[in-house]
Order: C-alpha cells, then sequence, then structure tokens
C-alpha cells in the first residue's frame, strides 16, 4: 500500500458510510469531492478529514454527531489502528504497523511509485524559448529547470511528452539585433555612427562584429542593406548553437527546435490571418488589421498587421498554436512564459476558441524573475544593457546539479532570490548537498553488507521506532507527489519531495543503528536504507541530477 492508493481507497470507504447514512437518515444529495490532509502534527493523526462539517448540514445533523456515525461505520477500514474526531468535527485516521509492512513489500515492485490508467496523451511542452539576440541568462536557467523537470514528470507518469525550444528568429527582435550588429561593424570604421536607440548594448554584440570584420573586413562598408542580411546570417546561427550548447550543459536537451521563420517560409502565418478574415474575426482600422480579441473573451483587441503590412509577433504565435493543435494534433500544450508575458494568455486563448479549440487543453506557467544574490547583495540585470548574469559564466561557479535542484525547488509563480554564496557550499545548508549526502550515505552503508536483503529475508514485525515509521511513510508518498505534481503541473513538488525523503532518512539514520552485531536488525535497516536510496534515485533522476557513490 502506498500513500496515493490509501487515500483513494479511504475515500470510497468515506463515500460508502455516507451512502448509508444518506439512506438511514432518508436524505439525498450529490456527495462532495471528499478532501483528505496531512495533519500538521502527528498527535492529530496520519490523515484527517473534514467531510462531517461539510455534509452535517444536508444530513440534518451536528458535525461531530456525523463524525461519531461515520466513525463507528469506519472502524474496521484496513490499515488503520484508530480514528478519533476532533474540534467541532474533523475526523482523525491513525495508521497501525500493517500499513508500513506492506508499503515495505509493494516496494520490491520495479514499477513502484509509477502511476496508473493514463491514457496516453500527447502533450507538448514548451519552455525557456529565449531571443537568440544574446547569451542564455539565469531567468533562461529557472524556466528551463522547471519545464525540463515537469516534463519527465509527465513522461513518468505514462504521458507522450514533446519537448520544444520555439525559436524567435523572425520579427522585430531580430531586425533590431540585426541593426545591433550592423552598428556596430561600422563603428570599427567610423566611431560617431549613431547605434539605434532600442538596440542591444551587450558586448557579445560587439564581439559578434569584431568577428564578422576580422573575416569580411571592410566588405560590407558600402550597402547598409546587405551588411544587415549577411552579418544576421552569419551571427543568428552561431548564437543559435550557443544556446543549444548552454542548455546541453545544463542537462536540457529537447525533441524538436522549431524556428518561428518556418511558419512564413510555409505560408501557415498568412492562411491562419485568412482564416481569421473569413471568419469575421478581424477589421481594418487605420490601415492596421486588428484580432476581436474582446469578442472571444480577451480583455481588448490585438494588433494582427501593422500599417507596413507586417503581421506581428502574436500573429506568427497564433499560428504557432495553430500548428501545434491543429498540424501536429496535441493533445495538451504546455507554455512556460516569463512574468512580462502574462498579458499574453488571454488573448491566446481568445484566438485558439476561435479556431474551435478547447482552450482547456492550453497550460500556461508563469515564472517570476529571479534575482542573484552575491555577498548579501542583488546583483542587477538586464539583457538589453548587457548586465545579466550569463548562464554560461554562472555554470562555471554553480554545479549544474545545484542549479537546477534550487531552481526547481521554488514555486514558478514567486520572485526567487538565488543565492550564489550558498550554492557553492558543501554542507546540510545547501539543498542539494543535503540531498546527495544522503545518496552517498547509504551507499556507504550498503557496502558494509555482503548482500542487500529483499522483503521475503527480513523480519518487518522488527518495525518499531517513530523515525523508521516515519521514513517509510515519507517514501510511501511518492505516487502521491507525483500525482500532484503532474495534476497541478508544478515541478517544483518533486524538488521539496526530495528534500523530505533526505530528511526523514537522516533522522532515521541518527536515531538507529543500521549495522550491528543483532543480523536480523541489521538487515532489516539495510533494506529500508535500500529502499531509500531507490526512491531518492527515482526523483533525482527525473530532476536529471546525478546519483553520487560518495562525497
Amino acid at each position: 500500500m502506498n500513500v496515493l492508493d490509501f487515500i483513494n481507497y479511504l475515500k470510497n470507504e468515506i463515500v460508502e458510510s455516507i451512502n448509508k447514512i444518506k439512506l438511514q437518515l432518508n436524505k439525498d444529495f450529490e456527495n462532495p469531492n471528499i478532501v483528505i490532509e496531512f495533519p500538521a502534527q502527528k498527535i492529530h493523526g496520519d490523515f484527517s478529514t473534514n467531510v462531517s462539517m461539510v455534509c452535517a448540514k444536508k444530513l440534518g445533523v451536528s458535525p461531530r454527531e456525523l463524525a461519531t456515525l461515520l466513525t463507528n461505520d469506519l472502524k474496521d477500514v484496513k490499515f488503520i489502528q484508530k480514528i478519533e474526531i476532533a474540534g467541532p468535527g474533523f475526523i482523525n485516521f491513525f495508521l497501525d504497523d500493517s500499513f508500513y509492512k506492506d508499503t515495505l513489500e509493494e516496494m520490491e515492485d520495479e514499477n513502484y511509485g509509477k502511476l496508473k490508467n493514463n491514457s496516453c496523451k500527447k502533450i507538448l511542452v514548451e519552455y525557456v524559448s529565449s531571443n537568440p539576440t544574446g547569451p542564455m541568462h539565469i531567468g533562461n536557467a529557472r524556466l528551463g529547470a522547471l519545464g525540463d523537470s515537469l516534463s519527465s514528470i509527465l513522461e513518468f507518469a505514462g504521458y507522450d511528452v514533446c519537448r520544444e525550444f520555439y525559436v524567435n528568429d523572425a520579427g522585430n527582435q531580430i531586425k533590431k539585433f540585426s541593426q545591433s550588429l550592423a552598428s556596430r561593424y561600422l563603428q570599427l570604421f567610423y566611431p560617431d555612427e549613431k547605434f539605434p536607440e532600442d538596440g542591444y548594448h551587450g558586448d557579445d554584440i560587439k564581439e559578434l562584429a569584431n568577428e564578422f570584420f576580422n573575416i569580411h573586413g571592410n566588405k560590407f562598408l558600402v550597402d547598409k542593406k546587405k551588411l544587415s542580411d549577411e552579418i544576421l546570417k552569419y551571427a543568428l546561427p552561431l548564437n543559435i548553437n550557443r544556446i543549444k550548447s548552454n542548455l546541453h550543459d545544463y542537462k536540457v536537451d529537447y525533441d524538436n527546435w522549431f524556428y518561428e521563420s518556418s511558419l512564413y517560409k510555409s505560408g501557415e502565418i498568412d492562411s491562419t490571418i485568412e482564416y481569421l478574415k473569413n471568419h469575421n474575426a478581424t477589421y481594418l482600422k487605420d490601415d492596421t488589421l486588428w484580432f476581436k480579441a474582446s469578442e472571444f473573451g480577451a480583455e481588448k483587441d490585438e494588433v494582427l498587421v501593422r500599417k507596413n503590412g507586417i503581421p506581428t509577433y502574436f500573429a506568427a504565435d497564433i499560428a504557432y498554436h495553430v500548428n501545434k493543435f491543429l498540424v501536429r494534433k496535441f493533445d495538451i500544450c504546455v507554455n512556460f512564459l516569463g512574468a512580462d508575458h502574462h498579458g499574453h494568455i488571454s488573448r491566446m486563448r481568445a484566438a485558439m476558441r476561435c479556431f474551435g479549440v478547447d482552450d482547456s487543453r492550453m497550460i500556461f506557467i508563469i515564472v517570476q524573475m529571479v534575482r542573484i544574490i552575491k555577498n548579501g547583495e542583488i546583483a542587477s540585470m538586464s539583457k538589453r544593457n548587457g548586465t545579466a548574469e550569463s548562464l554560461e559564466d554562472f555554470l562555471k561557479i554553480v554545479d549544474v546539479d545545484c542549479a537546477r535542484f534550487m531552481f526547481s525547488m521554488y514555486d514558478p509563480n514567486s520572485t526567487m532570490d538565488f543565492d550564489i554564496d550558498l550554492a557553492v557550499k558543501n554542507d546540510a545548508s545547501n539543498p542539494s548537498y543535503y540531498v546527495k549526502y544522503a545518496c552517498a550515505r547509504i551507499n556507504s552503508i550498503l557496502k558494509l553488507f555482503d548482500n542487500i536483503p529483499n522483503f521475503e529475508n527480513i523480519n518487518a514485525n522488527l518495525l518499531k521506532t517513530e523515525s523508521e515509521k516515519s521514513l517509510i511513510f515519507i517514501l510511501s508518498m511518492l505516487s502521491y507527489e507525483l500525482n500532484e505534481a503532474k495534476s497541478s503541473m508544478n515541478a517544483t513538488r518533486i524538488a521539496r519531495y526530495a528534500l523530505k525523503v533526505a530528511t526523514a532518512f537522516h533522522k532515521f539514520y541518527n536515531e538507529n543503528k543500521v549495522y550491528s552485531d543483532d543480523k536480523e536488525i541489521s538487515d532489516f535497516r539495510c533494506y529500508l536504507c535500500h529502499k531509500s536510496l531507490k526512491i531518492l534515485k527515482i526523483v533525482l533522476n527525473i530532476l536529471k541530477i546525478d546519483v553520487p557513490e560518495r562525497m
């Protein structure tokens, strides 16, 4: 038995009890969603529910009266040692030892933790997708860790997952990039050459312009249009390849790199705009083509085609999502977006409704900014001004596994302070180190044993201490945490769960002697260590974090 299966089992038992009471009291109503919670303190049990307070009024009894009726009916539920009523009508459940023994035996299954009964839906997860106008920065690192970890969770849950990077290699940002490069090139000959006000000021632009000069000299001084085209052809592939290389070093690899320019070449942007026109979803105003987004649930209408006849980024993105749903036929599309893209959500939902796509199939995850803390102070970051901490430089300071783990710990919708000083520490204050040290400690313990016992060779009746029970309970939560992460599309649950397992193991180790003269106790606790390592390996593999043999 594991926590997820037990909760589902307990919910069914509670529903059956409520149905019996409804018959007894001649009442009829739709049963509520049964909520099972984990009490904050062990004295209040292992599980708790407020169902009595939810249903009492409908049954015409007080919450405590209903709680009494329910506890009397549930007293023979499997794995329950006792049931208590608390406060106004909370019902608290206490597990007996058979739950822990059953869990240990279930862990023998090589598929332990994997979720059941999932249809193999096609899910596209698009994340990072930074403009290829400069180096990867720390905000991209957070998106990368969260998106990649969620993709692994969904795969582990049995879904057909495609990881995708959307390359913005067309549009206004690329035009600014080209102009910035051309200006830096011209400034090598004419120092007073004006630089675009909204151009990219980073040193990487100067470096690319110098490289281009070293190859071509003054060949493109005369024709500025040709200069912009040629220097873009040179620089853009270099930046894209650099992004691929940086992400690979960060253990982020994609199934597909989708280029925005392909939507122009294939005519998909034009056909998307024509579809909207033909379905009375556009109008002309001041020589600009607008999408009637407000008629499809968005706050305001949006420009599709500018006065100069060039489609907007929004038009291209509509075509991209049409490609996802109607051409490649993904069932669900997950989009990780930076905090500055929040307004993009309602208008994209409106556009997909216009194409007949159920917008519940679109999942948007907003990831807030990262503040880098160095020496107790916040470091300023701006990609356009060239002061952003690049991912490449960042990973020269912070271990890849540590970076991925720390970025995966914090809820995406909150601003994160990444403490560089903490990340480079090799002690228990560093969460990544703390979890890895648990793995190394277990490996060192297991080397003391000639053979690792299986469940048939241990005496599960030797289970006695609370730290042993607590560890087994945490291990039994694997499928529960994975299911919650999948349902909420929140990868942070898994990093936090890794910390829970490591904490429970360290407590168990500190309070119990594993290797001793008593072979039965040694084998039992060796088995606990072995299964703890198994769960940590599953979780760290999902997060793409190495499991060390020693530290």
